[in-house]
Parts: structure tokens; C-alpha cells; sequence
């Protein structure tokens, strides 16, 4: 009976093993949770490099055959205020001695190096990722169903109610994902304050449906805007503008009018 062989891609398949079971071939002078300074230019050269600090958020230990394996460091760089955190994948000989350089090796230094003083990561803050059976990203609540929102029948001359005019306010930005995609948006109203009712101005309003009789009402708004996606999600804290809702024939319409303050804005990362 012959022998079966396998085949040459089969046997040079990689399996990952724990840094722990590797430690033994390998040494690692870094492990999971230490906090570090990363050569964000990735030099190699004392002279040149650029230190950031950062975590070790992962290890991965790759073995390629019965006596070799290959280890990786993820690092996460500290994030800028509002800003998604950085994130490399480093050769554990590049992060631990460097690239070489030829007749030099004074010029040779790892990508990290230990943090001075230690202390604990920051805290980065993060978003479950959430979707449908059709794989459409979701808002984090319930939106409002402004396809269906009723703005009628209405008159000239009363203010409209309150509920109303935030919903309808909400409207304008609030919006579910289109199916399969992502970019579902939320907007929460914190303030919500009338200001003094004018009449119809051409030089200021505009509108198919207004007359120079028609009741114009200002509300200066407050609200958090959140739009979500696959990778990240995107918030505006704080947002401040004026909005003006008026009847346009027979109904509500409500629209922006200023903007006070464009607010916060921070990226948020999504995990699985």
C-alpha cells in the first residue's frame, strides 16, 4: 500500500498556538495589557523615532511548522480626544530588536519599548454593533416613523404643539439605514425653547406653501445627533441651532434656520 502524502499547503498550514505554549521557542518581552510607547514612524532608528504611548492588546503566536512559529503584537495607540484609536500589528523581532541595518547596528531599535511609569490604558469607549436578519445596521433605540408622522390637517395662526414640532424637528436628520447598508441616524432632543412668533419675512423664510399672513415660530433646539456604522459610529454632542416651523397649505413643515453651535464630535469605535 502506498503511502498517503499530504500536500505541500496542507502541511505548511499555520495553527495558532497561545503565547503561552510558544514562550518556551520564543521568549516574548512584552505580554497582553502592558503599557508601552510605539515608534508611530516604525524607523528602527533612535534618531528619528517618534513615541506615542500605547497597549499591548493582543498577542498572536502563528506556528508554521513543528520548529517555527511567528509572533505578532497588536498595539493600541492612545486616542485623540474624539478621535478612533490606532491600531498596529507588529513582528515581535521588529517590535522587540528592529530592522537591521548594514554595517550599523547602534542604529537598531525595536517599535516598543516599555512605558515609563506604567499606569492604566485609557478607557476607550465602544459600541456593539447591531443588525438585522438582512445584515442593515440599527440605531441603538427605536426611530421615529417619520414616513408616517402626521403634520395635519393644520391652520395658519396657532403655534403647533410642542411634540409635534420636536418630532418634527427630529425628522430632519432621524433616519433608518437603507436595507443591507449602514448609516441609520438618531438626533435626541435635551433643549427645546419657543422664541418670539413673527409673521411671514420673504428676506428670511422660504417656502412654496407660505403667504405674507402665514405665523412663523422659532425654536431654538438643543440635541445629540448619532449616525451608525460597520466600523464606527459617529456622535455630535451638544449640537445648538434654530429651527422655524410654520403651516404650509393645510400642514406642519419645520426647518433649520441658524446654526448656534455645530457641538462635539466624536468617533466611537464598533465591536462585534
Amino acid at each position: 500500500m502506498m503511502k498517503k502524502v499530504l500536500p505541500l499547503f496542507l502541511l505548511l498550514a499555520t495553527v495558532a498556538v497561545s503565547p503561552r505554549q510558544a514562550q518556551g521557542q520564543t521568549p516574548l518581552k512584552f505580554k497582553e495589557g502592558d503599557r508601552v510607547e510605539f515608534d508611530a514612524l516604525e524607523t528602527g532608528d533612535p534618531t528619528k523615532a517618534k513615541w506615542v504611548k500605547a497597549t499591548v492588546t493582543k498577542i498572536t503566536v502563528v506556528k508554521l511548522s513543528s520548529t517555527q512559529s511567528q509572533t505578532t503584537y497588536q498595539v493600541t495607540l492612545d486616542p485623540l480626544p474624539g478621535r478612533l484609536p490606532r491600531v498596529f500589528d507588529v513582528s515581535q523581532r521588529l517590535a522587540e530588536q528592529g530592522p537591521t541595518y548594514s554595517g550599523d547596528p547602534s542604529r537598531t531599535i525595536g517599535y516598543l519599548r516599555p512605558l515609563a511609569g506604567g499606569g492604566a490604558a485609557p478607557r476607550i469607549e465602544s459600541d456593539k454593533l447591531r443588525v438585522d436578519e438582512n445584515d442593515t445596521v440599527l440605531a441603538d433605540r427605536e426611530l421615529l416613523d417619520c414616513k408616517n408622522l402626521k403634520a395635519g390637517p393644520a391652520r395658519n395662526g396657532p403655534p403647533p404643539p410642542a411634540d409635534l414640532a420636536k418630532k418634527l424637528i427630529r425628522c430632519l436628520f432621524e433616519t433608518p439605514s437603507s436595507p443591507g447598508q449602514d448609516g441609520a441616524t438618531t438626533v435626541d432632543i435635551l433643549e427645546f425653547a419657543p422664541g418670539a412668533p413673527h409673521r411671514w419675512n420673504r428676506r428670511e423664510d422660504l417656502s412654496a406653501g407660505a403667504t405674507i399672513d402665514t405665523m412663523v415660530y422659532p425654536f431654538r433646539v438643543k440635541f445629540n445627533q448619532k449616525t451608525f456604522y460597520r466600523q464606527h459610529n459617529e456622535a455630535h454632542l451638544n449640537v445648538e441651532r434654530i429651527f422655524t416651523c410654520y403651516v404650509a397649505v393645510d400642514q406642519w413643515y419645520c426647518g433649520q434656520a441658524q446654526s448656534l453651535k455645530e457641538g462635539d464630535g466624536k468617533m466611537i469605535p464598533v465591536k462585534r
